[in-house]
């Protein structure tokens, strides 16, 4: 992963991004800091950052769409004894369903941005045929936010990234809780608001 994020840059990332996506056992936690501390050896601008995470996100959203229409195509059954090979059980398709009956279309977006939910969330969506345009904007909006995240954080840390895998691991479930709550009150807010105006 290293020599293909620094040999080809952009699109190094957008094909270790859209691996990621389709083969659950590479992590993303370890890909988009590598990315970032890959940004830091180089030297690269905040522009070009982003342009590093804009490309993960799509190639992460890809690979997403990939196995929306593979999972609306062939089923659940099927998907579950697929899965098997891609070490993705029958319990963890599960939580993705339980996840995506509990929040809806807005479960892909925030699946996205949780650890062992985002590599599989796409499979639920595609079962229960959601509609591929929001499917792809939640989606990528989720993937963006994700991947800047990562990518930034390895930037700034440096050479120190292994360090910050092993951080991010232990850290990742109160980061999740913390962006979920500060959605949860922008939601709020604006459904008072849009409330308030119709009053």
């Amino acid at each position: 992963m290293i020599s293909l994020i620094s040999s080809f840059s952009y699109f190094g990332i957008f094909i270790a991004a859209f691996i990621e996506t389709i083969f659950p056992p590479i992590p993303s936690e370890i890909i988009f800091p590598l990315a970032g501390y890959i940004s830091f050896k180089s030297n690269y601008s905040y522009f070009q950052i982003f342009l590093m995470a804009f490309s993960g996100a799509l190639g992460s959203t890809l690979g997403a769409i990939l196995i929306y229409f593979l999972s609306k195509k062939i089923g659940r059954v099927a998907i579950i004894k697929i899965g098997k090979y891609f070490f993705v059980n029958k319990d963890k398709i599960k939580k993705a369903e339980d996840w995506f009956q509990d929040y809806g279309i807005y479960a892909v977006f925030l699946g996205r941005l949780a650890p062992g939910i985002r590599e599989i969330i796409s499979i639920p969506a595609g079962i229960a045929k959601m509609n591929i345009g929001k499917f792809i904007i939640f989606t990528f909006a989720g993937s963006l936010i994700w991947s800047t995240l990562l990518i930034s954080l390895g930037y700034i840390f440096g050479n120190s990234w292994n360090s910050l895998s092993s951080l991010l691991s232990d850290l990742f479930p109160i980061l999740f809780v913390i962006v979920v709550l500060g959605l949860g009150f922008i939601l709020i807010y604006y459904v008072l608001r849009r409330r308030k105006k119709i009053e």
